[in-house]
Protein backbone atom coordinates (compact mmCIF):
# COMPACT_ATOMS: atom_id res chain seq x y z
CA UNK A 1 0.00 0.00 0.00
CA UNK A 2 3.01 2.28 -0.28
CA UNK A 3 2.52 5.44 -2.26
CA UNK A 4 5.29 5.30 -4.85
CA UNK A 5 4.78 8.96 -5.85
CA UNK A 6 5.52 10.31 -2.38
CA UNK A 7 8.88 11.73 -3.44
CA UNK A 8 8.03 13.08 -6.88
CA UNK A 9 8.60 16.69 -5.79
CA UNK A 10 11.32 18.34 -3.76
CA UNK A 11 13.85 21.14 -3.53
CA UNK A 12 16.64 20.65 -6.05
CA UNK A 13 18.06 17.16 -5.55
CA UNK A 14 16.38 16.79 -2.14
CA UNK A 15 13.05 15.01 -1.74
CA UNK A 16 10.13 16.74 -0.03
CA UNK A 17 10.36 14.34 2.92
CA UNK A 18 14.02 15.23 3.44
CA UNK A 19 13.19 18.94 3.44
CA UNK A 20 10.26 18.38 5.80
CA UNK A 21 12.52 16.41 8.15
CA UNK A 22 14.72 19.46 8.59
CA UNK A 23 11.72 21.71 9.00
CA UNK A 24 10.61 19.41 11.82
CA UNK A 25 14.08 19.82 13.36
CA UNK A 26 13.64 23.59 13.24
CA UNK A 27 10.19 23.33 14.83
CA UNK A 28 11.45 21.08 17.64
CA UNK A 29 14.31 23.45 18.47
CA UNK A 30 11.93 26.40 18.33
CA UNK A 31 9.33 24.59 20.43
CA UNK A 32 11.77 23.56 23.15
CA UNK A 33 13.40 26.98 23.29
CA UNK A 34 10.10 28.79 23.37
CA UNK A 35 8.62 26.35 25.85
CA UNK A 36 11.42 27.10 28.31
CA UNK A 37 12.00 30.80 27.61
CA UNK A 38 8.68 32.23 26.44
CA UNK A 39 5.67 30.04 27.04
CA UNK A 40 6.72 27.96 30.04
CA UNK A 41 4.87 24.71 30.57
CA UNK A 42 1.23 24.93 29.59
CA UNK A 43 0.76 28.65 30.21
CA UNK A 44 -1.21 30.96 27.98
CA UNK A 45 -1.77 32.89 31.19
CA UNK A 46 0.55 33.52 34.12
CA UNK A 47 -2.10 32.50 36.67
CA UNK A 48 -5.82 31.91 36.62
CA UNK A 49 -7.70 35.10 35.83
CA UNK A 50 -4.71 37.02 34.41
CA UNK A 51 -4.64 38.63 30.98
CA UNK A 52 -3.48 36.93 27.80
CA UNK A 53 0.22 37.13 27.06
CA UNK A 54 0.70 37.90 23.36
CA UNK A 55 4.27 36.61 23.35
CA UNK A 56 2.94 33.17 24.21
CA UNK A 57 0.14 33.39 21.69
CA UNK A 58 2.52 34.31 18.87
CA UNK A 59 4.96 31.62 19.99
CA UNK A 60 2.19 29.02 19.86
CA UNK A 61 1.06 30.17 16.40
CA UNK A 62 4.62 29.72 15.18
CA UNK A 63 4.26 26.03 15.99
CA UNK A 64 0.65 25.38 15.08
CA UNK A 65 0.72 27.13 11.71
CA UNK A 66 3.73 25.09 10.62
CA UNK A 67 2.17 21.89 11.93
CA UNK A 68 -1.03 22.56 9.98
CA UNK A 69 1.00 23.35 6.85
CA UNK A 70 2.92 20.05 7.00
CA UNK A 71 -0.38 18.24 7.58
CA UNK A 72 -1.75 19.84 4.42
CA UNK A 73 1.31 18.69 2.51
CA UNK A 74 0.80 15.12 3.76
CA UNK A 75 -2.83 15.26 2.64
CA UNK A 76 -1.87 16.41 -0.85
CA UNK A 77 0.50 13.44 -1.23
CA UNK A 78 -1.60 10.80 0.46
CA UNK A 79 -4.63 11.57 -1.72
CA UNK A 80 -2.58 11.85 -4.95
CA UNK A 81 -3.76 15.39 -5.67
CA UNK A 82 -2.77 17.32 -8.78
CA UNK A 83 1.00 17.65 -9.26
CA UNK A 84 0.86 21.46 -9.48
CA UNK A 85 -1.18 21.58 -6.27
CA UNK A 86 1.39 19.41 -4.49
CA UNK A 87 4.28 21.59 -5.66
CA UNK A 88 2.50 24.79 -4.60
CA UNK A 89 1.70 23.36 -1.17
CA UNK A 90 5.29 22.12 -0.76
CA UNK A 91 6.83 25.56 -1.32
CA UNK A 92 4.17 27.28 0.78
CA UNK A 93 4.83 24.82 3.60
CA UNK A 94 8.50 25.82 3.65
CA UNK A 95 7.47 29.48 3.93
CA UNK A 96 4.77 28.63 6.45
CA UNK A 97 7.22 26.92 8.82
CA UNK A 98 10.24 29.22 8.44
CA UNK A 99 8.30 32.49 8.59
CA UNK A 100 6.10 31.12 11.37
CA UNK A 101 8.91 30.15 13.73
CA UNK A 102 11.11 33.17 13.07
CA UNK A 103 8.08 35.44 13.40
CA UNK A 104 7.01 33.70 16.59
CA UNK A 105 10.54 34.15 17.97
CA UNK A 106 10.62 37.92 17.47
CA UNK A 107 6.94 38.89 17.70
CA UNK A 108 6.05 40.10 21.18
CA UNK A 109 2.97 42.32 20.99
CA UNK A 110 0.33 43.82 18.74
CA UNK A 111 2.21 47.12 18.79
CA UNK A 112 5.28 46.24 16.71
CA UNK A 113 3.75 46.16 13.23
CA UNK A 114 6.82 45.00 11.29
CA UNK A 115 7.27 41.82 13.31
CA UNK A 116 3.51 41.31 13.56
CA UNK A 117 2.90 41.45 9.82
CA UNK A 118 6.01 39.41 9.12
CA UNK A 119 4.54 36.51 11.13
CA UNK A 120 1.12 37.05 9.57
CA UNK A 121 2.70 36.10 6.22
CA UNK A 122 2.99 32.52 7.54
CA UNK A 123 -0.74 32.51 8.25
CA UNK A 124 -1.44 33.71 4.72
CA UNK A 125 0.73 30.83 3.47
CA UNK A 126 -1.45 28.44 5.46
CA UNK A 127 -4.61 29.99 4.01
CA UNK A 128 -3.35 29.35 0.49
CA UNK A 129 -2.31 25.79 1.43
CA UNK A 130 -5.84 25.06 2.68
CA UNK A 131 -7.43 26.74 -0.35
CA UNK A 132 -5.15 24.68 -2.61
CA UNK A 133 -6.28 21.51 -0.85
CA UNK A 134 -9.93 22.35 -1.45
CA UNK A 135 -9.23 23.11 -5.12
CA UNK A 136 -7.12 19.96 -5.40
CA UNK A 137 -9.98 17.79 -4.15
CA UNK A 138 -12.53 19.55 -6.37
CA UNK A 139 -10.52 19.01 -9.57
CA UNK A 140 -9.84 15.31 -8.94
CA UNK A 141 -10.75 13.48 -12.15
CA UNK A 142 -11.14 9.97 -10.76
CA UNK A 143 -14.93 9.63 -10.52
CA UNK A 144 -14.77 6.38 -8.57
CA UNK A 145 -12.56 8.04 -5.94
CA UNK A 146 -14.90 11.04 -5.72
CA UNK A 147 -17.73 8.68 -4.77
CA UNK A 148 -15.85 7.32 -1.75
CA UNK A 149 -16.39 8.61 1.78
CA UNK A 150 -12.61 8.96 2.16
CA UNK A 151 -12.68 11.63 -0.56
CA UNK A 152 -15.47 13.55 1.16
CA UNK A 153 -13.74 13.43 4.53
CA UNK A 154 -10.62 14.95 2.98
CA UNK A 155 -12.59 17.63 1.12
CA UNK A 156 -14.84 18.58 4.05
CA UNK A 157 -11.96 18.69 6.55
CA UNK A 158 -9.94 20.89 4.17
CA UNK A 159 -12.88 23.26 3.65
CA UNK A 160 -13.53 23.41 7.40
CA UNK A 161 -9.87 24.23 8.10
CA UNK A 162 -9.94 26.94 5.41
CA UNK A 163 -13.01 28.59 6.93
CA UNK A 164 -11.44 28.37 10.40
CA UNK A 165 -8.31 30.06 9.04
CA UNK A 166 -10.34 32.87 7.47
CA UNK A 167 -12.13 33.41 10.78
CA UNK A 168 -8.71 33.71 12.40
CA UNK A 169 -7.70 36.28 9.77
CA UNK A 170 -10.82 38.30 10.61
CA UNK A 171 -9.99 38.15 14.33
CA UNK A 172 -6.47 39.39 13.59
CA UNK A 173 -7.81 42.19 11.40
CA UNK A 174 -10.09 43.41 14.20
CA UNK A 175 -7.27 43.16 16.74
CA UNK A 176 -4.95 45.20 14.54
CA UNK A 177 -7.29 47.72 12.91
CA UNK A 178 -10.24 47.89 15.31
CA UNK A 179 -13.33 49.28 13.61
CA UNK A 180 -11.50 50.62 10.55
CA UNK A 181 -13.00 51.14 8.01
CA UNK A 182 -16.26 50.67 9.96
CA UNK A 183 -17.65 47.51 8.35
CA UNK A 184 -16.77 45.17 11.22
CA UNK A 185 -18.29 47.43 13.85
CA UNK A 186 -21.42 47.88 11.74
CA UNK A 187 -21.84 44.12 11.28
CA UNK A 188 -21.23 43.42 14.96
CA UNK A 189 -23.95 45.94 15.85
CA UNK A 190 -26.36 44.37 13.36
CA UNK A 191 -26.05 40.94 15.00
CA UNK A 192 -26.35 42.27 18.55
CA UNK A 193 -22.69 42.47 19.59
CA UNK A 194 -20.16 45.08 20.44
CA UNK A 195 -17.05 44.72 18.28
CA UNK A 196 -15.12 43.20 21.20
CA UNK A 197 -17.88 40.66 21.85
CA UNK A 198 -18.00 39.62 18.20
CA UNK A 199 -14.21 39.27 18.19
CA UNK A 200 -14.43 36.90 21.17
CA UNK A 201 -17.11 34.83 19.41
CA UNK A 202 -14.97 34.62 16.26
CA UNK A 203 -11.89 33.67 18.25
CA UNK A 204 -13.67 30.80 19.99
CA UNK A 205 -15.01 29.62 16.65
CA UNK A 206 -11.60 29.86 14.95
CA UNK A 207 -9.69 27.93 17.59
CA UNK A 208 -12.21 25.11 18.00
CA UNK A 209 -12.78 24.66 14.27
CA UNK A 210 -9.08 24.71 13.37
CA UNK A 211 -8.06 22.13 15.97
CA UNK A 212 -10.84 19.72 15.00
CA UNK A 213 -10.30 20.29 11.26
CA UNK A 214 -6.56 19.53 11.38
CA UNK A 215 -7.22 16.44 13.51
CA UNK A 216 -9.82 15.34 10.95
CA UNK A 217 -7.25 15.79 8.16
CA UNK A 218 -4.84 13.50 10.01
CA UNK A 219 -7.59 10.89 10.40
CA UNK A 220 -8.39 11.32 6.69
CA UNK A 221 -4.77 10.44 5.86
CA UNK A 222 -4.80 7.41 8.17
CA UNK A 223 -8.14 6.27 6.79
CA UNK A 224 -7.00 6.43 3.17
CA UNK A 225 -3.54 4.95 3.87
CA UNK A 226 -4.53 2.09 6.16
CA UNK A 227 -8.27 1.51 5.81
CA UNK A 228 -8.99 1.51 2.09
CA UNK A 229 -9.04 -2.28 1.65
CA UNK A 230 -10.82 -3.52 4.75
CA UNK A 231 -13.24 -6.40 4.37
CA UNK A 232 -15.98 -8.03 6.43
CA UNK A 233 -16.95 -6.57 9.82
CA UNK A 234 -13.94 -4.25 9.83
CA UNK A 235 -15.20 -2.60 6.65
CA UNK A 236 -18.64 -2.14 8.19
CA UNK A 237 -17.09 -0.55 11.30
CA UNK A 238 -14.95 1.73 9.15
CA UNK A 239 -18.02 2.77 7.11
CA UNK A 240 -19.89 3.69 10.29
CA UNK A 241 -16.85 5.66 11.45
CA UNK A 242 -16.62 7.48 8.13
CA UNK A 243 -20.27 8.49 8.30
CA UNK A 244 -19.83 9.65 11.91
CA UNK A 245 -16.80 11.73 10.92
CA UNK A 246 -18.58 13.26 7.91
CA UNK A 247 -21.64 14.12 10.00
CA UNK A 248 -19.41 15.51 12.74
CA UNK A 249 -17.49 17.78 10.35
CA UNK A 250 -20.70 19.08 8.73
CA UNK A 251 -22.55 19.68 12.02
CA UNK A 252 -19.50 21.30 13.62
CA UNK A 253 -19.10 23.57 10.61
CA UNK A 254 -22.75 24.61 10.74
CA UNK A 255 -22.70 25.20 14.51
CA UNK A 256 -19.56 27.31 14.46
CA UNK A 257 -20.52 29.26 11.35
CA UNK A 258 -23.76 30.22 13.08
CA UNK A 259 -21.90 30.98 16.32
CA UNK A 260 -19.31 33.15 14.55
CA UNK A 261 -21.55 35.00 12.13
CA UNK A 262 -25.09 34.59 13.43
CA UNK A 263 -25.16 36.98 16.33
CA UNK A 264 -25.82 37.09 20.06
CA UNK A 265 -29.21 35.42 19.77
CA UNK A 266 -27.93 32.18 18.23
CA UNK A 267 -24.91 31.31 20.34
CA UNK A 268 -23.99 27.67 20.95
CA UNK A 269 -26.39 26.42 23.64
CA UNK A 270 -25.73 24.01 26.47
CA UNK A 271 -27.39 20.62 26.82
CA UNK A 272 -27.85 18.37 29.87
CA UNK A 273 -28.03 21.43 32.12
CA UNK A 274 -29.31 21.63 35.68
CA UNK A 275 -32.38 23.46 34.30
CA UNK A 276 -33.22 20.90 31.65
CA UNK A 277 -31.97 19.27 28.49
CA UNK A 278 -31.42 22.48 26.46
CA UNK A 279 -30.61 26.02 27.61
CA UNK A 280 -29.17 29.08 25.81
CA UNK A 281 -25.56 29.99 26.56
CA UNK A 282 -25.31 31.95 29.79
CA UNK A 283 -28.68 30.78 31.12
CA UNK A 284 -27.41 27.79 33.08
CA UNK A 285 -24.68 27.16 35.62
CA UNK A 286 -23.61 23.81 34.22
CA UNK A 287 -24.08 21.86 31.01
CA UNK A 288 -22.23 20.51 27.98
CA UNK A 289 -21.50 22.84 25.07
CA UNK A 290 -23.45 21.61 22.01
CA UNK A 291 -20.45 22.08 19.72
CA UNK A 292 -18.24 20.03 22.04
CA UNK A 293 -20.94 17.37 22.31
CA UNK A 294 -21.09 17.02 18.51
CA UNK A 295 -17.30 16.83 18.26
CA UNK A 296 -17.07 14.19 20.99
CA UNK A 297 -20.06 12.16 19.81
CA UNK A 298 -19.49 12.18 16.06
CA UNK A 299 -15.98 13.38 15.15
CA UNK A 300 -14.00 11.62 17.88
CA UNK A 301 -16.05 8.41 17.85
CA UNK A 302 -15.84 8.34 14.06
CA UNK A 303 -12.06 8.73 14.28
CA UNK A 304 -11.86 5.91 16.85
CA UNK A 305 -13.92 3.55 14.71
CA UNK A 306 -11.88 4.32 11.59
CA UNK A 307 -8.46 3.97 13.24
CA UNK A 308 -9.53 0.94 15.28
CA UNK A 309 -10.88 -0.89 12.23
CA UNK A 310 -7.78 0.00 10.19
CA UNK A 311 -5.46 -1.18 12.98
CA UNK A 312 -7.05 -4.51 13.89
CA UNK A 313 -9.47 -5.34 11.06
CA UNK A 314 -9.04 -7.83 8.24
CA UNK A 315 -7.78 -6.48 4.92
CA UNK A 316 -8.14 -7.80 1.40
CA UNK A 317 -5.61 -10.56 0.74
CA UNK A 318 -3.91 -8.50 -1.98
CA UNK A 319 -3.65 -5.37 0.16
CA UNK A 320 -2.51 -6.52 3.58
CA UNK A 321 -0.88 -3.89 5.77
CA UNK A 322 2.88 -4.17 6.11
CA UNK A 323 4.29 -4.34 9.62
CA UNK A 324 5.32 -0.69 9.27
CA UNK A 325 1.79 0.31 8.34
CA UNK A 326 0.17 -1.83 11.00
CA UNK A 327 2.24 -0.54 13.91
CA UNK A 328 1.74 3.05 12.71
CA UNK A 329 -2.04 2.62 12.46
CA UNK A 330 -2.12 1.23 15.98
CA UNK A 331 -0.07 4.15 17.29
CA UNK A 332 -2.56 6.60 15.79
CA UNK A 333 -5.40 4.60 17.35
CA UNK A 334 -3.67 4.84 20.76
CA UNK A 335 -3.33 8.60 20.38
CA UNK A 336 -7.04 8.90 19.51
CA UNK A 337 -8.03 6.87 22.59
CA UNK A 338 -6.03 9.22 24.85
CA UNK A 339 -7.47 12.30 23.12
CA UNK A 340 -10.99 10.98 23.50
CA UNK A 341 -10.65 9.99 27.16
CA UNK A 342 -9.15 13.35 28.10
CA UNK A 343 -11.09 15.79 25.92
CA UNK A 344 -14.32 13.83 25.58
CA UNK A 345 -14.30 12.24 29.03
CA UNK A 346 -12.83 14.78 31.43
CA UNK A 347 -13.94 17.59 29.15
CA UNK A 348 -17.58 16.61 29.38
CA UNK A 349 -17.22 16.18 33.15
CA UNK A 350 -15.71 19.63 33.53
CA UNK A 351 -18.45 21.24 31.44
CA UNK A 352 -21.27 19.25 33.04
CA UNK A 353 -20.07 20.32 36.49
CA UNK A 354 -19.14 23.88 35.58
CA UNK A 355 -20.55 24.87 38.97
CA UNK A 356 -17.41 23.23 40.38
CA UNK A 357 -14.81 23.65 37.60
CA UNK A 358 -15.57 26.91 35.75
CA UNK A 359 -12.27 28.79 35.88
CA UNK A 360 -13.88 32.01 34.62
CA UNK A 361 -15.79 32.43 37.90
CA UNK A 362 -13.58 33.22 40.94
CA UNK A 363 -15.89 31.51 43.44
CA UNK A 364 -16.04 28.02 41.91
CA UNK A 365 -14.47 25.60 44.43
CA UNK A 366 -12.42 23.59 41.89
CA UNK A 367 -11.83 26.37 39.39
CA UNK A 368 -8.05 25.93 39.54
CA UNK A 369 -8.44 22.36 38.33
CA UNK A 370 -10.71 23.63 35.55
CA UNK A 371 -8.10 26.20 34.59
CA UNK A 372 -5.36 23.58 34.37
CA UNK A 373 -7.68 21.36 32.35
CA UNK A 374 -8.25 24.14 29.80
CA UNK A 375 -4.52 24.49 29.33
CA UNK A 376 -3.59 20.83 29.27
CA UNK A 377 -6.43 19.53 27.13
CA UNK A 378 -5.43 22.05 24.45
CA UNK A 379 -1.63 21.99 24.77
CA UNK A 380 -1.25 18.25 25.29
CA UNK A 381 -4.28 16.45 23.89
CA UNK A 382 -5.32 18.69 21.00
CA UNK A 383 -1.92 20.05 19.91
CA UNK A 384 0.89 17.75 21.05
CA UNK A 385 -0.84 14.41 20.41
CA UNK A 386 -1.99 15.28 16.86
CA UNK A 387 1.55 16.54 16.16
CA UNK A 388 2.86 13.15 17.29
CA UNK A 389 0.36 11.47 14.96
CA UNK A 390 1.90 13.49 12.12
CA UNK A 391 5.39 12.34 13.15
CA UNK A 392 4.13 8.75 13.14
CA UNK A 393 2.93 9.14 9.55
CA UNK A 394 6.22 10.75 8.47
CA UNK A 395 8.26 8.01 10.15
CA UNK A 396 6.21 5.23 8.53
CA UNK A 397 6.83 6.79 5.14
CA UNK A 398 10.61 7.01 5.34
CA UNK A 399 12.09 4.66 7.95
CA UNK A 400 13.13 1.04 7.61
CA UNK A 401 10.90 -1.47 9.37
CA UNK A 402 13.11 -1.95 12.44
CA UNK A 403 13.67 1.77 12.97
CA UNK A 404 10.03 2.60 12.39
CA UNK A 405 8.98 -0.02 14.95
CA UNK A 406 11.28 1.55 17.56
CA UNK A 407 9.99 5.05 16.81
CA UNK A 408 6.35 3.99 16.90
CA UNK A 409 6.78 2.17 20.22
CA UNK A 410 8.58 5.15 21.76
CA UNK A 411 5.91 7.57 20.57
CA UNK A 412 3.10 5.28 21.70
CA UNK A 413 4.60 4.86 25.18
CA UNK A 414 5.31 8.60 25.35
CA UNK A 415 1.70 9.42 24.51
CA UNK A 416 0.38 7.06 27.18
CA UNK A 417 2.72 8.34 29.92
CA UNK A 418 2.01 11.96 28.99
CA UNK A 419 -1.71 11.22 29.09
CA UNK A 420 -1.40 9.74 32.60
CA UNK A 421 0.57 12.79 33.69
CA UNK A 422 -2.10 15.08 32.30
CA UNK A 423 -4.78 13.13 34.20
CA UNK A 424 -2.85 13.42 37.47
CA UNK A 425 -2.24 17.11 36.83
CA UNK A 426 -5.89 17.80 36.08
CA UNK A 427 -7.59 15.56 38.65
CA UNK A 428 -5.25 14.91 41.56
CA UNK A 429 -2.74 17.73 41.96
CA UNK A 430 -2.56 20.78 39.70
CA UNK A 431 0.44 22.44 41.35
CA UNK A 432 3.43 23.19 39.13
CA UNK A 433 5.83 20.85 40.91
CA UNK A 434 3.34 18.18 41.92
CA UNK A 435 3.40 14.52 40.84
CA UNK A 436 1.63 15.30 37.56
CA UNK A 437 4.51 17.50 36.49
CA UNK A 438 7.02 14.68 36.92
CA UNK A 439 4.95 12.18 34.96
CA UNK A 440 4.33 14.76 32.23
CA UNK A 441 8.05 15.49 32.03
CA UNK A 442 8.87 11.78 31.64
CA UNK A 443 6.21 11.36 28.93
CA UNK A 444 7.36 14.38 26.96
CA UNK A 445 10.99 13.25 27.29
CA UNK A 446 10.05 9.85 25.79
CA UNK A 447 8.22 11.61 22.96
CA UNK A 448 11.27 13.80 22.35
CA UNK A 449 13.55 10.74 22.24
CA UNK A 450 11.20 9.12 19.72
CA UNK A 451 11.19 12.21 17.51
CA UNK A 452 14.98 12.53 17.66
CA UNK A 453 15.38 8.85 16.79
CA UNK A 454 13.15 9.36 13.74
CA UNK A 455 15.15 12.38 12.62
CA UNK A 456 18.50 10.63 13.08
CA UNK A 457 17.46 7.39 11.37
CA UNK A 458 15.56 8.97 8.49
CA UNK A 459 17.65 8.06 5.40
CA UNK A 460 15.78 10.19 2.85
CA UNK A 461 17.83 12.69 0.91
CA UNK A 462 17.85 12.59 -2.84
CA UNK A 463 14.88 12.14 -5.14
Amino acid sequence: MKNNSYDDIGLGKYSWSYVIKWLVVVMIIYGLGGWLLVSRPFAFYTVRGSALNYSRIFFLHGLTVGFAGITGLMVSHSFHLNQTIKKLIFYLTIGCVLIGVTGGAINRSMEHKITLWYQILSMFCLDIILLSLVIGFLIVKDRAFKRTKAYWIGLLASASALIAGLFGDLVGFILDFGNWPGICGWYAHQIGYTLAEWQDALLRTHSDMMVVSVLSLLIAIANYRFGSYLIGKARAVRNIGEWCLIIGIILTLIIYLVAGLGGSGVQIPHIFTEKGFFEPRGQSVAGIDLGDFVIGTFTFIGALLITGASSFGQHDANHQLSRNEQITARGIFTAMICIYLCVGGLGFLEEYRADLYNSDVPTTPRGDFGFIFRLLHVDVCLLLFPAIMLIMLLAEHSLKEKDNRIVQILLRVGIFVTFIGALVFMVVNYHTFGPGTGILAVGILILLIGMIYYLVKDPTKKR
